[in-house]
């Protein structure tokens, strides 16, 4: 994932808002713990991951592999799994909301 994805932009604000960093204190390969993350914020990061990605990533991954990076990644192969049991119709009706989304929030990736 690169810092240009918007996965990756989106996880580092949320990082960024929960462990009340600068944007030049990012590290995306630095863990929650490397960074003076405590287990509440680890607690925080999953609540609003899953608010905004809907992807439930167990506090014990955090833990273990708690980095923008890895959890950029995580949070695709998410997204990813919850598509395979879409028919046409609903693949399309999420992909006009996200571009919505996406043209509201100036987000065009």
């Amino acid at each position: 994932m690169s810092a240009e994805d918007p996965i990756t932009r989106e996880l580092t604000a949320i990082w960024r808002e929960v462990l009340e960093l600068d944007e030049d204190e990012v590290d995306p390969e630095e863990f929650l713990f490397e960074v003076g993350g405590t287990s509440l914020q680890a607690v925080q990061l999953m609540t609003r991951i899953r608010e905004a990605f809907g992807v439930e990533i167990e506090l014990a991954v955090i833990y273990a592999e708690g980095s923008v990076g890895r959890l950029s990644e995580l949070v695709e192969e998410g997204l990813l799994a919850g598509l395979d049991g879409l028919t046409p119709e609903e693949a399309l009706r999420l992909l006009q909301e996200e571009t919505v989304r996406a043209e509201r929030t100036g987000d065009h990736a």
